[in-house]
This record gives structure tokens, sequence and C-alpha cells, in this order.
């Protein structure tokens, strides 16, 4: 099936959203399908790849767009470990990110000193 078919098919589903139909297609089908969960969310509106008040629906719709096919897997997946890790919704470890020059919150938080 194609990727479209793949995700009218499992919409018809109770209970399956989105994120559950992009993992079933990029980890059971192989299809170059990006989910955005949780930390995703998070980490790419914290980088500005999606912006600010766009819902979890239309960061999947821009993470899709962005990524190339053969990228989206090990994308998605450092993705997730770098927000598990590093950008934590609660308290990032901004010092220990590879990513804060190009960051915008942590752009917008106060410096440390010492």
């Amino acid at each position: 099936m194609e990727m479209d078919q793949v995700e009218a098919y499992l919409r018809d589903f109770k209970g399956v959203g989105l994120k559950t139909i992009r993992c079933v297609q990029v980890f059971s089908l192989g299809q170059p399908a990006f989910p955005v969960d949780t930390h995703i969310f998070r980490v790419t509106k914290r980088l500005g790849l999606v912006p600010e008040k766009a819902t979890p629906e239309a960061a999947h719709r821009v993470m899709q767009a962005l990524t190339p096919p053969s990228e989206v897997l090990p994308f998605h997946i450092n993705l997730i470990t770098h927000g598990r890790r590093v950008c934590k919704a609660g308290r990032p470890l901004c010092g220990r990110c590879v990513l804060r020059r190009m960051c915008r919150y942590h752009a917008g938080q106060p410096k440390q000193h010492g």
C-alpha cells in the first residue's frame, strides 16, 4: 500500500492517531513517514523547525516535508533521544546541548554566571 492508503486504512481504527500511524509506517512497513511524539514536538519547536503555535498534526506535516525520505528514521530517533536526554521538558540541559546556538529556547533564557 502507498503511504496515504496506509494512513487512511489505519485512521478507521478507534483510538489510532497520526503518531501511531506514522510509527507503524516507519518501524513496521519501512515507509518514510515521520512520527512526531512529545519529545520531537518540543525539540522541533525550540529549534524553530516547527512554528511555536503549531499543533501536533501540523508538526507531522512540517517534519514530513522537511525531512528527506532516507533521513526520516535516523532523524526521528536522534530527535527523540535528544529530547529525552538533553532537551527535557522541565529542565533542559542547555549547557550540554550541541544545538544551543540555533535554539530559540536557549536564546531566550537568562545567561547563567559562574
